[in-house]
């Protein structure tokens, strides 16, 4: 699929909240695969084959965060997949985690902010914060819920502070 064809599709996946990043990772011929890794990895992306990639997300970490998880490693096969050579493993914080065997020195903080940016444009479009919000759906907990993201994440795309509900 070219990389035209592969943004075509990715805008399609964006037209409905909660965006389906585990099918569009397939559709984009990436199959997601949940695993236990060590708690401080979210996940990671590596070399199957021939200009083919697995995504593998930590199966013990929140659904949202597995969601994000998935949409960053996208984000690097769409940006960096030049740069991915066997794989990369990203920590808890979405860097590249320096342990284990895919320490990939190819992949710095610019190419993670260059990630974690496309994570959250797949994620939290503009567009379904529109619909979100005309839906009724004004506070950060609730267009979360919508979009299917962490309160916190949407507070960090949407400029506010985050303020954590304590029970």
């Amino acid at each position: 699929m070219r990389f035209s064809e592969q943004l075509t599709l990715i805008g399609r996946f964006k037209r409905r909240a909660p965006v389906d990043v585990d099918t569009l990772a397939m559709a984009l011929g990436v199959p997601v695969q949940y695993a236990y890794l060590n708690d401080e990895t979210s996940g990671m992306i590596e070399k199957i084959g021939e200009d083919r990639f697995r995504i593998v997300v930590n199966a013990t970490h929140p659904s949202t965060r597995q969601r994000f998880t998935i949409a960053h490693e996208l984000g690097h096969y769409m940006l960096h997949r030049h740069l991915i050579g066997a794989g990369i493993a990203d920590s808890r914080a979405y860097r590249s985690d320096d342990r284990g065997r895919y320490h990939n020195t190819n992949i710095g903080p610019a190419q993670e902010t260059q990630a974690n940016k496309f994570a959250v444009g797949l994620l939290m479009p503009d567009h379904l914060i529109d619909e979100a919000r005309a839906q009724g759906l004004n506070s950060p907990a609730a267009v979360a819920k919508f979009l299917g993201v962490s309160e916190q994440a949407y507070c960090i795309r949407a400029g506010i502070p985050y303020e954590p509900a304590f029970v």
